[in-house]
């Protein structure tokens, strides 16, 4: 984003023209250009509310895998290897596809692992006014608790999107907002042995890694890439001295 709002700069402030023109004309991009970034980017926020990294702990190498759009068909070979692995993971849930695989989410909440908030549907909520987005936070919360299911204070946009009701509705729930610091883009299905470089390779203490049981509405998503690769990555970041943590408890 630096390179590019200096790239911008040099453009604009090297064009002919008065240059109060052309520092206005500089200061009205680089405002469009923040509200995208603002709106569109997981992790951007000028006041520090979305988590993406979690805290340092001294001496202790740390990571999270975060699974979002499920449940799905798929979730309890997640869940298989999880328990396998003895391993807890994230899971940001959304309310349609709770609906249609209950047992499997109160059995990832007997299992140990935490049940955060990803929406009622998979809708985009950059620039989404707050009435809106109280009706996903509120839909999706609606069907777990009446699973039994109490829904950890955590809560992820689709996509990472994000408007300004986003931060009103988070902050009157008590909901902590999270992003991630490294996706594999595992929805477009590529060969296992690729998710396992992109997920281990430059590895850092406090990597929240986002992973998809599901693909937003689909009632039968294909995740099976992610599946035969899953088993590798843990092993392999435990290989590197990882320990693993729900974001929930960072």
């Amino acid at each position: 984003m630096t390179l590019a709002i200096a790239a911008v700069a040099a453009l604009v402030l090297g064009a002919p023209g008065p240059l109060w023109l052309r520092l206005a004309l500089l200061a009205a991009l680089i405002a469009v250009g923040l509200d995208q970034a603002f709106r569109r980017v997981p992790a951007f926020d000028p006041l520090g509310r979305v988590h993406w990294h979690l805290p340092a702990a001294s001496g202790v190498k740390r990571c999270a895998l975060t699974f979002d759009d499920g449940p799905s068909p798929a979730t309890a070979a997640v869940l298989d290897i999880l328990a396998a692995e003895k391993v807890p993971a994230t899971f940001f849930v959304l309310g349609a596809n709770v609906e249609r695989h209950p047992a499997v989410v109160q059995r990832a909440r007997d299992e140990g692992h935490a049940v955060g908030i990803h929406g009622m549907s998979h809708a985009k909520l950059a620039g989404a006014a707050a009435d809106a987005i109280e009706q996903q936070v509120s839909g999706v919360t609606r069907v777990l608790e009446g699973l039994g299911v109490t829904p950890t204070s955590i809560y992820r946009t689709p996509h990472g999107y994000k408007s300004s009701g986003v931060f009103d509705v988070a902050r009157r729930r008590g909901l902590t907002l999270w992003a991630w610091s490294r996706g594999v883009w595992d929805t477009d299905r590529p060969r296992p042995v690729v998710l396992v470089r992109r997920a281990t390779r430059f590895a850092r203490s406090g990597m929240v890694l986002l992973l998809h049981d599901g693909r937003g509405h689909e009632p039968q998503p294909d995740v099976q890439s992610m599946l035969t690769a899953l088993p590798a990555i843990i092993r392999e970041l435990k290989q590197r001295g990882f320990t693993f943590v729900r974001v929930g408890d960072a």
